[in-house]
């Protein structure tokens, strides 16, 4: 299967799921040097996910699931069946992994939480301009700032504020998504999951 083809059927998939709060395509992490293919909002928890299609190459996998670990609740990789075998060898046991094929997804493993995240990787996943105001930070640069907040900040109070942040700002449009729902989704939703809502409709 191809990539987008394994996106449509993902975000259907969590979609449909009554306990789903959020979801967004491509989201850019790790100062700018990763980018999660989708990420989701489950019972206040952030979660995300690594497309591999039968296309990918797997040798940079767990590279990126390093990243990954470092931001997210939880982390799966969601794959089609030509490359399953390789990836559940390559994966920790925490990781996840969702299998995607032309019928449908299926969890083939189930995701253990990851607690041991990094604080400033977690920071700078959120705008600069909302960690000022929120934090009510002078910083100049953005590593500037993610320093002195994981310096005056819990831990636990800033993966509490990123899910926040995630849920706030894509929850909205997820919603309206959902409320649309019909047999599944088009590129024009991938498209419209993967906008930051003050983007839409412009």
């Amino acid at each position: 299967m191809k990539e987008i083809d394994i996106k449509k059927m993902l975000g259907y998939h969590l979609l449909k799921e009554n306990t789903t709060q959020a979801i967004f395509y491509e989201y850019s992490f790790h100062f700018g040097r990763r980018r999660a293919d989708l990420i989701s909002a489950e019972e206040g928890m952030i979660i995300g996910y690594e497309i591999k299609s039968a296309f990918d190459r797997i040798d940079r996998l767990a590279d990126q699931l390093s990243s990954y670990t470092q931001l997210f609740d939880f982390v799966y990789v969601v794959c089609d069946s030509k490359n399953i075998s390789a990836i559940r060898k390559l994966t920790p046991e925490r990781i996840g992994i969702y299998l995607c094929t032309p019928t449908g997804v299926k969890r083939i493993r189930k995701a253990k939480q990851i607690k041991n995240f990094d604080c400033i990787t977690t920071l700078d996943a959120v705008p600069i301009d909302c960690l000022r105001r929120t934090f009510k930070t002078t910083g100049k640069s953005k590593l500037e700032i993610c320093e002195q907040i994981s310096k005056t900040s819990k831990r636990e109070e800033i993966k509490i504020f990123f899910r926040q942040y995630i849920i706030q700002k894509y929850g909205a449009q997820t919603a309206h998504l959902q409320g649309e729902l019909s047999s599944s989704i088009m590129l024009d939703d991938v498209y419209s999951l993967s906008l930051a809502p003050n983007k839409l409709g412009t």
